[in-house]
């Protein structure tokens, strides 16, 4: 009785809530000194706040690469046999690899706000287990991003981005005195050249630019010389274990096709950067957002692409789903140089701060990869990752060490707990024989959701019909 005059009470709060939002929109998507400029097929929107002239003391600059869905273990760099990505290779001769890195949550805009703002997913879009997939990710006015830090310090900002998902509208345009993206999405090479048109005119001055490529998302049709170029490796995937080999094997060869296809247009941004000289002067990092399943594990269809065969994100927890390259150069970052600690996404704005010599704001929840970097040392216990109701109805936790990882299906009460010693894959569950380390890693799990989950505000933004046909469109709703 109790127990349903509680469910009772939380419902009739939802509502209201949903009225107030409904009663009261959010209709200043843009800040209100933000002139917005068409150009061709480009969208900008350029801040034009005065900024205060800071001495930056010969700072480095700082570039942000995300190339979209891309797994490490199918980088050259990281020892995967076909050479997909000889300019990411470069980059990390060059610096620092992590070979342990993880995104907090595998779906395009909500791992890039978790990036940018250095929190998880549920602090920044807390959703009710039982909300609705509306495929509408946020990041609040009230939330520090990286680009508004850098910019209070004198950095000139900029954010190239290759999908509209991520336009102003999701809020990640927070800080950037430039933020340029295109409808729908455009190839990495279009990207590359309008982010490249804005060094040539802007890198006399410290400057924080973010480079976004979206070339190997699922469909995997990289264009020609690149489709095609890694066909004789007709025995790479033997062990793939589905129906349908001809048809994942093919899937397979196209991402890595479109891998080599991002890495290209990678290269020709770095080349950019050591032309105009600036490369040594510039801290780089190089992330994914998310990885990408290939039938590694046999969840529920989200698009039919044909017997038996899924490959997809954004449905799941597993390695291949979350686990992420990561390397980082710049000066005084060790070059040539493989670190296994832990990291997350959630790092990357702690880390690049510390580098800078800039205090970090007191809402972050990542930590400093500084001392990793330099000394190898360890600077977290597990990764957390989590998957809620955005575009599908899935709602799981995972914590992971590097010998053990537990995931928790909120909604089906279930739990998994794989020896990734003895079982990188994660195939054998071991929950019926390790209950002692089960309740230890749930226990974990919970005191991190409820110790970053604190004085939040629940917030469900609606989303408009023209959001919900760009993501159809791009295949995250059906």
């Amino acid at each position: 009785m109790e127990q349903n005059k509680i469910y009772k009470i939380g419902i009739l709060v939802l509502v209201l809530i949903v009225i107030g939002t409904y009663a009261y929109p959010k209709t200043n998507l843009f800040n209100s000194k933000t002139e917005i400029n068409l150009e061709k097929n480009n969208f900008y929107f350029n801040d034009g706040t005065p900024k205060e002239k800071i001495e930056m003391n010969n700072k480095p600059n700082v570039v942000l690469i995300v190339l979209d869905t891309t797994r490490p273990d199918h980088l050259s760099a990281y020892g995967y046999p076909r050479q997909t990505s000889p300019n990411i290779d470069r980059l990390a001769r060059e610096g620092t690899l992590f070979t342990n890195a993880f995104t907090v949550i595998p779906y395009t805009t909500s791992a890039h706000i978790s990036l940018m703002t250095s929190l998880y997913p549920f602090v920044y879009q807390p959703r009710m287990p039982n909300a609705e997939a509306t495929g509408v990710v946020v990041a609040n006015e009230e939330q520090i991003t990286l680009a508004e830090i850098l910019k209070g310090q004198g950095y000139n900002t900029a954010g190239f981005i290759s999908v509209s998902m991520m336009s102003p509208a999701s809020g990640l345009n927070q800080g950037f005195d430039t933020y340029n993206y295109s409808e729908g999405v455009r190839m990495g090479n279009d990207t590359v050249k309008v982010a490249n048109e804005w060094l040539e005119n802007n890198y006399e001055e410290p400057f924080f630019l973010w480079l976004h490529s979206y070339d190997p998302h699922d469909g995997y049709v990289p264009p020609k010389p690149f489709d095609g170029m890694h066909e004789d490796s007709e025995t790479l995937y033997d062990k793939v274990g589905l129906g349908d080999f001809t048809a994942m094997k093919q899937a397979l060869t196209n991402y890595d096709e479109d891998i080599s296809w991002g890495d290209h247009n990678i290269g020709v941004f770095l080349n950019k950067l050591r032309e105009l000289e600036i490369y040594d002067n510039t801290i780089i990092v190089f992330v994914s957002d998310h990885g990408e399943q290939f039938g590694e594990h046999l969840v529920p269809i989200y698009q039919v692409m044909g017997p038996q065969v899924v490959f997809e994100h954004a449905r799941a927890l597993y390695d291949q789903e979350i686990r992420i390259p990561m390397i980082i150069k710049g000066p005084g970052i060790p070059k040539n140089r493989k670190i296994d600690a832990l990291a997350e996404n959630v790092d990357i704005m702690p880390t690049i701060l510390d580098l800078l010599g800039i205090p970090l704001n007191e809402d972050a929840q990542g930590v400093s990869l500084v001392p990793a970097i330099r000394y190898n040392q360890e600077v977290k216990e597990f990764t957390f990752s989590h998957l809620y109701p955005i575009i599908s109805s899935y709602y799981k936790s995972s914590i992971r060490t590097k010998d053990f990882k537990l995931i928790y299906d909120h909604y089906n009460k279930e739990t998994q707990l794989f020896n990734l010693n003895n079982d990188p894959e994660e195939q054998i569950n071991l929950v019926e024989h390790r209950t002692t380390l089960t309740k230890e890693y749930e226990t974990k799990m919970i005191d991190l959701i409820k110790k970053y989950s604190l004085d939040i505000d629940l917030n469900i933004p609606r989303i408009e019909l023209t959001e919900a046909k760009e993501l159809e469109d791009l295949g995250y709703l059906v």
